[in-house]
This record gives C-alpha cells, sequence and structure tokens, in this order.
C-alpha cells in the first residue's frame, strides 16, 4: 500500500519500542468508555505484506494467527500479488519471491486461519506490477505486454511508486479481473482485497493505447491536458470499470466472497468530495463505488501521526468524509502502527469507534516488536461486539 500515506514498500523492524506507561494506561481509561457513541459491531482486521516475515513459512503463518487470535484481529488481509507475481499456485504470473518452491502460502494461511474462525481476504495489488528496478521474469506481465505500461505525459514509465499497469487499456482490465478469479475459483478466499487500483497520479495515464481509447471515444485529437475535465473524468470511469468488472468475475463465481479495497486518503479531507485526493489527484473514485455497491467494504488508508497535531485533526476530519460518503456500507479505517507510538494507535482507534465507523484495519501485521506490542495492548481492551468483516459487508 505507497504509500505516501498509503503502505510503503520496505518495512524495517530493527527499531525497539518503549511504550510509556502512563500514556498506555490513559489511553486504555479513554478506550473504555467509548461506551454507546461507538460502533455497534466492533471489527478489526490487520495487513500482512509479502516484504517481510508475516506468512512466507508454515512457521510464520502459526506466528501471525497466534498473534491474530489474542488480539481478537477477525481478518487477515494478505499480499498475495505483491509485484505482478504470486504467493499462491497461479496459470498467469510468476512465483513471488522469498517463498519455497514447493510451498503456497496462501493455501496454508487459509487452512490454519479458518481452524481459528479468521477470514483471510486476498490482497491483490492490482495495477502497480513492479516497485524498484526491472522484472526479469519472461513471465511478468511487464515483459509479456510492454505496451500495458503506463506513461506519464512526457512518456516516462517509472513512477514514484514503479510500474504501473494502464487501466484506459481493455485489455489490462481483463487480464487483472482474470488473475483475481484465478484466486477465487481455485481457493477458499474470504474476500478478494484490491489494492493500487488507482492512477500513480494526475500526470499519468498517457500509454499508446489508452490516448488512443481516449480519442476515439471522445473524438478529440492530440494529447489531453493532465488537468482536464473530460481525461480526469474518463480515468475515473476506466479505473471504476476495471472494479466493476472484478466483482462481476468474482461475485459470478462465489457469490458470498466479499470485495474490499484500500483505498487513498491523503492529505486532509475536505468538504465536497471532488476536491479530495482520491478523486482529484489519482482519480480513484471511491465515492462512486460505495454508492454502486461496488465494495462490500471500504478500507480507507487514513495513515496520519496522531503526535502531529495538524495529522491528528486530519484524521479525524476523514473519519466525518468516511460517514458522509460510505453509502450506507461498512468502512474500516486503516491505522498505521508503524508511524504512531501504541498509546496513539490505541487513542486512534478511540476514534475510529466514537465516529460511528464499524472498525479498524491495522498496517501492518507483519512479525516484529511493535506488533507484539500492539496485540498486547489491544488484547486487553474490552470493546464492543467483535464482529467478522460478511456480518455487515454482505
Amino acid at each position: 500500500m505507497s504509500r505516501h500515506q498509503s503502505h510503503p514498500t520496505i518495512f524495517s523492524h530493527s527499531h525497539t519500542y518503549r511504550l510509556s506507561t502512563w500514556c498506555l494506561a490513559a489511553a486504555l481509561v479513554c478506550l473504555s468508555t467509548v461506551g454507546c457513541t461507538s460502533a455497534q459491531l466492533e471489527f478489526r482486521g490487520a495487513w500482512v505484506t509479502a516484504w517481510t516475515s508475516g506468512f512466507l513459512t508454515e512457521e510464520e503463518i502459526d506466528a501471525t494467527i497466534a498473534a491474530a487470535k489474542k488480539a481478537g484481529i477477525k481478518a487477515l488481509f494478505v499480499q498475495v500479488r505483491k509485484n505482478g507475481d504470486a504467493y499462491y499456485n497461479s496459470q498467469s504470473e510468476p512465483k513471488g519471491s522469498g517463498i519455497a518452491p514447493d510451498f503456497d502460502p496462501l493455501a496454508a494461511i487459509i487452512k490454519k486461519a479458518h481452524a481459528e474462525k479468521i477470514e483471510v481476504h486476498a490482497w491483490v495489488n492490482t495495477l502497480r506490477m513492479w516497485s524498484s528496478g526491472t522484472p526479469t521474469d519472461p513471465k511478468h506481465i511487464a515483459n509479456r505486454h510492454p505496451e500495458w505500461i503506463n506513461k506519464d505525459k512526457d512518456g516516462n514509465t517509472r513512477a514514484s511508486e514503479g510500474l504501473y499497469l494502464d487501466p484506459g487499456i481493455a485489455q489490462v482490465r481483463d487480464y487483472v479481473a482474470t488473475v483475481v478469479e484465478e484466486i477465487v475459483r481455485n481457493y477458499d478466499v474470504d474476500g478478494i482485497h484490491l489494492d493500487y487500483i488507482r492512477y500513480p497520479g494526475r500526470n499519468w495515464g498517457y500509454s499508446d493505447l489508452a490516448l488512443e481509447q481516449y480519442r476515439n471515444e471522445n473524438g478529440t485529437p492530440g494529447k489531453p491536458s493532465p488537468d482536464d475535465p473530460r481525461w480526469l473524468q474518463w480515468k475515473r470511469e476506466q479505473v471504476t470499470k476495471l472494479v466493476r468488472e472484478i466483482r462481476k468475475r468474482v461475485k459470478a463465481v462465489k457469490p458470498k466472497v466479499v470485495i474490499s479495497a484500500s483505498t487513498i486518503a491523503w492529505g486532509d479531507c475536505p468538504n465536497d468530495f471532488s476536491a479530495s485526493s482520491p478523486f482529484a489527484v489519482v482519480t480513484q473514485d471511491w465515492k462512486q463505488w460505495m454508492k454502486e455497491g461496488l465494495l462490500d467494504a471500504n478500507c480507507p488508508m487514513n495513515y496520519k501521526d496522531e503526535s502531529n497535531p495538524k495529522q491528528a485533526a486530519s484524521f479525524r476530519n476523514w473519519l466525518t468524509g468516511f460517514n458522509k460518503w460510505s453509502n450506507g456500507k461498512p468502512t474500516y479505517v486503516g491505522i498505521d502502527v508503524h508511524t504512531n507510538s501504541v498509546s496513539n494507535v490505541l487513542r486512534q482507534i478511540k476514534a475510529v469507534l466514537e465516529a460511528g465507523l464499524e472498525g479498524f484495519v491495522l498496517f501492518s501485521f507483519n512479525a516484529s516488536k511493535k506488533r507484539e506490542a500492539v496485540v498486547e495492548a489491544i488484547a486487553n481492551i474490552s470493546f464492543p461486539q467483535t464482529a467478522s468483516i460478511g456480518s455487515k459487508a454482505r
């Protein structure tokens, strides 16, 4: 997840986290007073990346599930497509790095998590297909279809976060939906979780095939300006088409599989969604997705530093926006446990529940001293009734 307040690509767990006993105790007291102002059903989830220790071996899976069970985590969002690769057995994409050739991480974690009544949602990086460097495997989609790689207005193909596919190309949307469909057909996942389901920024979307499609549909020659309202709306529609196609494919195979997404909540929350970072910058119209029912649940990445007053205020402003734009669908707010102290993670959880939102998702739940500390803190808190993601999403 960026993620410029979305998921960082590489995480360091080398620091030792020391908790302030007084601050943690104060946060626990505050949380115990949430009471009737909190959501009736409190959902706890966590993202587990494929970048570091979390689910890459049987032992890592055992440790992650034990930690989730202790913390009352009801759903693990497991990164099974990281860089146009597969942390499962795939016919279309190369095997992910860091795992034994004969090991199927997704199958293993589903079996063990389900035994503990913990859901597993397959977290798929949809449009970002590579981070740093260049993929060398000839099976990688960037090598099979270089014409599908997104370009900026100057013809560059590498965004700050890496290589992206261009959703303005119909074949791209079909391919990504096929990747997701393969997972749903072959694995007993509880959900599909979409990430990087957006453009890298306003200046992107200029691949030759996408421009050709835009010109054909709109009858406009030349190259549109990055600020052209018609062009921006067309790009929003291309991303929405991808979400719509994924949903159609998934529900046709297994109607009860939940569709969720980690969505953008960069900067502060404006009064009007049209001025927001997802809508105006990366053309990710998640408000429309909620309205149309394309998502069963939204997991916005509200990654803010609680120790910074301006960011703490922004965190709460976004909670207001989530309530306003959810269209009756559940919102599980993404909280960054790496930037925040444990006591500040608890304060943000309290704010989420007081806002009447349905729950939270922790980023990230990979093995670390921080995970141990957060688990200990959350395990000692009495929240409202804990829910599974399907209890309100479907």
